[in-house]
């Protein structure tokens, strides 16, 4: 069974069911404390929760996944970074009887898997879900294992070592992919030990308990479902393949490497295990790339980053030397497109993406393999047994080594690397991080920190801004320096959540609202507002008297400000579609940021966009704004929106229910920022800058409204000042200019003409000044002010002029001795060496050089010994000349 079959058969069966089949959500959870989305039920927190209803109290979903906790494990035969997860789901409804003769019954009734292969292990008292495997089932009782919490319950050693939260045991099912060994003779330590034989197919938690802070296990009043099998292992069974990495799923993008590399795969370990790690890492990377995570030093995009620079450095042990990511993208995005089309939507993005950081990585890795070469032969020669963590960081800093990679490397050379240091210097530059952040870290402090607690107590924050800008709310919590407070006094800084809010929350690139919070007396400046986990964190400085949580309170955007956004929001609308117009359909949006002073748009296009085409897309836009188009808005269903043309933004996250904001017939795009409502309300649009940011992808920046009078000001300003220094009026600059330039070039001429005139006289004075020594003409000189170009010019015109000669010539230019050295073939080939030369002379004033017999150069330290260096020049020539 091909793995597209397995997918579509696995939701099928639960849409069967009665379950809701919900699209994969984004690989960057809407979460701040987990990095990727790296199980099925990570979208579904919410619902699990209490915070949030369902639309549904059964869904059925194939999520894509990643994990980076045995990225070392991955080229074995099981391990992977990203893979996809087929996942059922009940909230509050069936409980573990349906899980379970669901999940017998989708093995051997759909995937036809033999009965008589399958185990199952429990939970060490969970009799209930042991007696649906033997009563209900009718499975073997000796086949039912029980295991520990350190096997079977979700979180691991939650009963005894939290964290707090929900939780509850699990029930794993496992293939015997061996059967014909027989029965192990300890089957709890076999599955639970030997992965190899029993392949784990699918794993059913039952969230049933809230561990509280004092350990104990309080039931939940609604019991939940949360199942997980792993589509990559199930291919690889139904398939009957050694590992996964032989399925279909793989085994296209392994024969592309074996074709760029020349290596076969399925002959030795040292070209599978490579092959699977590239395979691996690059699906990942893909996937990431897909979902707006972009390769960086921090965060997720550290992870991708060191997928990325993994799988070059792996390529090299097949040989592989160039370039060769965006030879495999094609393979994945095809394989892929089906179950994921916003792969082959934005593959140009992905493969701009990828193929700049091979490229960057790729320039500093030789370099950065040569330090490390340098290094772990230092630490061998010393005895020392490590690398020092101030080497690690400078390879990580300078040359883009993760510490994981160096590790590797240092440990194919027996050789640690001290870790303590290397962390003492990311930390510190985590804490320059840090000092940017707008939500202490502190909130996030795991599952029984401030945020779980928010979540469980205040539930989510009702935003009102589309509607209006100021409400009554009341003051849900209050947090300072990270901690849940009662109240807060004038002066201090805090975060405040409100029950129903006006104020936009900054995402999707548009930034948070500002404004006030007040109650009689009391006031609060609201400097910005973010949202986590769908919660509105207002940031305020409390101005005036104080307030308490429970408080009624007035919330007030600052309107001029909002409307200076929406100008600009929907201005971003405009000048996406005439983007495309213009540059053509690829030209889609892979970033932005929307400010009540400018916009920046980042969008994927190979080359600078020119001049007539700034002049077009400025044109078009400024041509929507004067039609006077109503912009709308509608709220559906993000496959509604797609079949109504419009277009979902690079990097976003959709809910069940999505808004289009439509211009006419122009522009359709999902949007959750604000708005204007006629285009007439932009005023004028004007681009104001256009670069590159990377390979593949360009920058655009533009102001609107007020912001185009300011700009235009601003230009009248520097016109005006132009035209005083030139003692000319703003009207005439031009011509003006003109004519300064016209002369400059002139005079710039006729210097060149003096500097060239001096320079063949020099050249002539040096020729007349050779020395024959031994029959062997020498010219020596110093040239002061003169740079290495103007020497070697130089050391060439004497050349001309003599034929045959030594030439040693030396210079002090900022600060900096420089020689160079010249030698004619005939002398060349008589023995005499102009690098071998040079770098005796150097070495008398402090430094030294070399280079070719006929060419080299060299620099040195004190100006003072200049002319000894020279006169050392004349000896050795003498003791060659044999004179």
């Amino acid at each position: 069974m091909l793995s597209a079959e397995l997918r579509t058969k696995y939701l099928k069966f639960f849409e069967g069911k009665g379950h809701l089949i919900q699209p994969s959500d984004s690989l960057a959870p809407d979460d701040p404390t987990l990095l990727f989305t790296s199980a099925g039920m990570v979208q579904f927190k919410p619902y699990f929760v209490g915070v949030r209803v369902p639309p549904s109290r059964r869904i059925a979903t194939c999520q894509k996944c990643l994990r980076t906790d045995d990225i070392d494990e991955v080229g074995d035969a099981v391990h992977h970074t990203f893979f996809e997860m087929l996942g059922n789901f009940s909230f509050g409804d069936y409980f573990k009887r349906e899980a379970i003769t669901w999940a017998w019954e989708f093995l051997t009734e759909v995937l036809k898997l033999d009965p008589e292969n399958l185990w199952t292990s429990v939970y060490l008292d969970d009799d209930e879900a042991a007696d649906v495997w033997i009563k209900e089932v009718g499975f073997p009782a000796d086949r039912v294992v029980r295991l520990g919490e350190d096997k079977n319950y979700w979180p691991a050693n939650a009963p005894s070592k939290g964290p707090n939260g929900p939780c509850g045991p699990c029930n794993e099912i496992f293939l015997d992919v061996t059967p014909e060994l027989g029965r192990p003779a300890d089957p709890a330590w076999a599955i639970a030990r030997d992965g190899n034989r029993f392949v784990e197919i699918w794993n059913l938690v039952f969230t049933q308990f809230d561990r509280q802070a004092d350990g104990t296990m309080k039931p939940l009043p609604s019991k939940n479902i949360d199942t997980g099998m792993g589509l990559e292992r199930t291919a690889a069974v139904l398939q009957g393949t050694k590992t996964d990495y032989e399925t279909d799923l793989f085994l296209p993008v392994i024969r592309r490497v074996e074709e760029i590399s020349g290596a076969k795969y399925g002959n030795s370990a040292d070209i599978d295990v490579p092959m699977r790690v590239i395979a691996d890492h690059v699906r990942g990377a893909v996937f990431a790339a897909s979902d707006g995570i972009a390769p960086s030093n921090a965060g997720r995009g550290y992870v991708v980053r060191r997928m990325i620079r993994k799988a070059i450095l792996r390529s090299r042990n097949l040989g592989v030397e160039g370039n060769f990511l965006d030879e495999i993208i094609p393979v994945v995005v095809d394989l892929m497109k089906e179950p994921y089309p916003e792969l082959a939507e934005r593959q140009s993005y992905i493969t701009n993406i990828l193929k700049s950081e091979e490229e960057r990585f790729r320039r500093t890795l030789d370099a950065g393999i040569s330090r490390l070469e340098s290094l772990t032969e230092s630490a061998v020669s010393s005895g020392s047994k490590e690398i020092s963590g101030e080497a690690a960081f400078t390879l990580y800093d300078t040359y883009g080594f993760p510490i994981e990679l160096t590790q590797e490397l240092a440990k194919e050379q027996g050789l640690d690397v001290e870790t303590a240091g290397f962390e003492g210097a990311m930390e510190e530059q985590r804490r320059r991080a840090r000092e940017g952040t707008a939500i202490p870290t502190e909130l996030f402090a795991g599952g029984g920190g401030p945020l779980s607690e928010l979540q469980r107590k205040v539930g989510i924050t009702q935003f009102i801004g589309y509607e209006q800008m100021s409400a009554t709310s009341r003051i849900a919590a209050i947090l300072k320096g990270g901690k849940l407070v009662d109240r807060a006094v004038q002066a201090e800084n805090v975060e405040v959540v409100l029950d129903q809010t006006p104020f936009y929350a900054e995402s999707g690139g548009q930034v948070g609202d500002t404004g006030r919070i007040s109650h009689g007396d009391t006031v609060l400046r609201v400097t910005n507002t973010l949202k986590v986990a769908e919660i509105f964190f207002h940031h305020c400085d409390v101005e005036s008297g104080e307030i308490a949580v429970g408080m009624r309170v007035g919330a007030e955007v600052d309107r001029k400000r909002r409307l200076a956004i929406g100008r600009n929001h929907t201005a971003t609308h405009l000048l996406h579609a005439a983007l495309r117009k213009v540059l053509g359909e690829h030209a889609l949006q892979s970033g932005s940021v929307v400010q009540p002073s400018r916009l920046r748009f980042d969008f994927s296009h190979n080359k600078a966009v020119t001049d007539e085409e700034i002049r077009r897309i400025e044109e078009m836009v400024n041509e929507k704004i004067l039609e006077e188009i109503p912009v709308t808005v509608t709220e559906t269903t993000v496959d509604e929106a797609r079949k109504l043309g419009a277009i979902a933004l690079f990097g976003e996250k959709y809910g069940e229910t999505v808004r289009v904001i439509r211009i006419g017939d122009y522009s359709a795009e999902l949007c959750g920022g604000t708005h204007l409502h006629n285009t007439s309300e932009v005023g004028l649009f004007k681009l104001i800058s256009e670069s590159s940011i990377g390979a593949g992808l360009r920058r655009v920046e533009a102001v609107t409204g007020q912001g185009v009078l300011d700009h235009m000001r601003d230009i009248e300003d520097r016109v005006a000042q132009v035209a005083h220094n030139l003692g000319v009026s703003p009207v005439e600059v031009i011509p003006a200019s003109a004519r300064i330039a016209s002369a400059l070039k002139e005079m710039q001429k006729q210097a060149e003409q003096l500097q060239a005139k001096g320079a063949a006289r020099r050249a002539e004075e040096l020729a007349e000044s050779a020395k024959s020594i031994g029959g062997v003409n020498l010219v020596t000189g110093k040239l002061t002010g003169a740079n290495i170009d103007a020497l070697s010019m130089m050391a060439d015109s004497v050349v001309d002029r003599l034929k045959s000669v030594v030439v040693v010539l030396s210079g002090v230019s900022d600060g900096k001795v420089m020689f160079v050295s010249k030698v004619t073939p005939d002398l060349v080939a008589k023995g005499f060496h102009a690098g071998n030369l040079v770098r005796e002379v150097a070495k008398v004033a402090g430094g030294g050089g070399g280079g070719r017999p006929e060419f080299a150069q060299a620099g040195a330290k004190d100006p003072n010994l200049i002319d000894e260096a020279l006169a050392k020049a004349v000896d050795l020539v003498r003791t060659q000349a044999g004179a």
